[in-house]
């Protein structure tokens, strides 16, 4: 059960750290094109979600091993 809440609470984190981006990206690309501003917010949102998917990763691999252990 705990597999099932740690899955969904990964969910709701890429959620609420990537939807802002994509709707920062899609209003500035709508404005102004492929302008600086639109390639500076997209390497910095891709670099957000890269660390957010090295920390979970790592996380949910520690989570894994630690499960059904007794001290």
């Amino acid at each position: 059960m705990w597999r099932i809440g740690f899955w969904v609470w990964r969910a709701w984190i890429y959620t609420k750290l990537t939807a802002p981006a994509v709707i920062g990206l899609w209003l500035i690309h709508r404005a102004q094109g492929f302008s600086t501003l639109f390639w500076v917010l997209a390497v910095f949102s891709l670099g957000t979600v890269i660390g957010l998917r090295f920390g979970l990763r790592d996380l949910a691999r520690h989570e894994s091993r630690q499960f059904g252990r007794r001290p």
